[in-house]
């Protein structure tokens, strides 16, 4: 008998401790994994479309709101709202999508259509139809977001800056 109850107790505590060091592991492992889990189970968009080539105008920039999808735990959040840009189509079809917000403090930049450039009125930032700086305090021209076009669809690798 007391043989019977040193091996159950054994066989007890094994469980107990093996379980308690499983209890410990599993975040660290959780941790170590989710960097892979993000990109691939959580849905995270690498391009996001921003509509149709054939809707934008050679020449005449066009302000685009960028919404994505986003799932946290087990809810998954569609169109969420993640900022804007602005989308230039020149003649060869090839695009030119800046960030609407000025490189200097982060203002809101706007397009001035009777002047033909983009406009930041807090500090009078200016910018030509490409995104260079013309004059202002900005140390740099727009930010720019990387594009590709499939299926006559606009692809936007966008990043908050």
């Amino acid at each position: 008998m007391e043989n019977g109850r040193r091996k159950f107790l054994k066989i007890a505590s094994h469980a107990i401790g093996g379980t308690l060091a499983a209890g410990v592991a599993a975040p660290v492992v959780g941790l170590a994994v989710h960097p892979w889990l993000k990109e691939t189970v959580y849905g995270i968009e690498d391009f996001i479309n921003i509509g149709k080539l054939d809707d934008f105008q050679v020449g005449i920039p066009k302000k685009m709101t960028i919404t994505s999808s986003k799932m946290d735990a087990w809810n998954i959040f569609e169109g969420l709202v993640m900022g804007s840009v602005w989308v230039v189509r020149a003649e060869d079809n090839t695009l030119s999508v800046f960030s609407t917000n000025c490189p200097h403090l982060g203002c809101g930049i706007d397009w001035g259509a009777d002047v033909n450039q983009f406009l930041c009125p807090c500090h009078g930032g200016v910018f030509d139809v490409n995104g260079r700086k013309i004059s202002g305090p900005s140390p740099r021209d727009l930010y720019t977001f990387e594009t590709k076009i499939e299926n006559n669809n606009i692809l936007v690798k966008y990043k908050k800056c």
